[in-house]
C-alpha cells in the first residue's frame, strides 16, 4: 500500500512538473527573456526560434521586431533583418537604437533605394515633421486631443458667450492643430496601411516581364532593397522600384513590411 501510495505521489509530482514546463513555454514573458538570454550567449538562431514563438502566439511588438531584427542581422540576413527593423520602426519610431540599427543596414545595401529615395514636397513634409518620431496610434490620439480641446472650447463659447474673445487664439489654434495632425494621420495611414511596401529578403532577385519562372529578366533586385508591392497572385509578386520600373518575382523573395 506505501509502495502504491509513493508512486502515486511520484506520477503527480511529474504530471504537475509537465505542466509548469508546459505554462513556462507559453508564457510569452519567459519565452522573451528566455530568448534574450540566448541572444546574449551568441546563440542567434535558437534566441530568433524563441522570438518567433512569441509571434507564434498573436503577439507582436516594437521590441519583439526589433530583438528579431537584430537576430537575422548577427545571421548575415540583411532582409530579415531591414524587414523587422522597418517593422519595429512603425511601432516606435522614436527609438534611437532602433534609428541607429536601421540605417546602418540600410547602408549596406547594395543598391540605392534608399540613397534615391524622392523629397517629398514642401507642404507635406512641414505637416509631417511634427509627427516624425510618432505612431500611427500616437498620431490618432494627438488629433483626438485636438478635436476634443476645439469641441470643449466651441461648447463653452456656446453656453457662455463672454469667454468667445478670450478664447478665440485658443480656439483657432486648436482647429489649425487639429486640421494638421488628422493631415499627418491620413498621410501616415495612407504610407503604412493602404501601400504596401516590401522589402527583398533574398540575393540577386530576378524581376521578370511576365509571372513564369521562362519570362524574361527586366532587372535584378538586391537583397535589403526596398519596393512597392502592387498585387500578389499564383506565388508571385507584381512589384515597383524606387525608379518606378515594375516586374514580376517570386513570392518569397520579398516580404510585405
Amino acid at each position: 500500500m506505501k509502495k502504491f501510495i509513493m508512486i502515486a505521489v511520484a506520477l503527480v509530482a511529474l504530471v504537475g512538473t509537465a505542466m509548469s514546463e508546459e505554462a513556462g513555454q507559453k508564457d510569452p514573458n519567459k519565452l522573451f527573456y528566455s530568448a534574450n538570454n540566448l541572444y546574449e550567449k551568441r546563440e542567434y538562431e535558437k534566441a530568433l526560434d524563441e522570438y518567433k514563438k512569441i509571434l507564434d502566439m498573436g503577439i507582436a511588438s516594437g521590441p519583439l521586431y526589433y530583438n528579431i531584427g537584430n537576430c537575422y542581422f548577427k545571421m548575415g540576413k540583411l532582409g530579415y533583418a531591414i524587414l523587422f527593423y522597418d517593422r519595429a520602426r512603425r511601432v516606435m519610431p522614436q527609438d534611437g537604437d532602433l534609428k541607429s540599427n536601421l540605417s546602418y543596414a540600410r547602408s549596406l545595401v547594395e543598391a540605392s533605394s534608399y540613397a534615391d529615395i524622392p523629397r517629398r514636397n514642401p507642404v507635406t513634409r512641414l505637416i509631417k515633421a511634427p509627427f516624425r518620431n510618432f505612431s500611427l496610434n500616437r498620431i490618432a490620439v494627438t488629433a483626438l486631443a485636438f478635436y476634443l480641446l476645439f469641441i470643449a472650447l466651441q461648447i463653452t463659447v456656446i453656453v457662455n458667450p463672454v469667454f468667445a474673445k478670450k478664447t478665440r487664439l485658443l480656439y483657432a489654434a486648436s482647429l489649425l492643430f487639429f486640421v494638421i495632425s488628422l493631415g499627418a494621420f491620413a498621410m501616415r495611414y495612407y504610407d503604412d496601411e493602404i501601400l504596401k511596401k516590401g522589402i527583398v529578403v533574398q540575393r540577386d532577385v530576378d524581376s521578370r516581364y511576365e509571372p513564369i519562372d521562362k519570362a524574361n529578366t527586366f532587372y535584378k533586385l538586391q537583397e535589403g532593397e526596398r519596393v512597392s508591392v502592387l498585387n500578389t497572385r499564383d506565388g508571385w509578386r507584381r512589384v515597383k522600384r524606387i525608379d518606378g520600373k515594375t516586374g514580376w518575382v517570386r513570392r518569397e523573395a520579398v516580404e510585405e513590411i
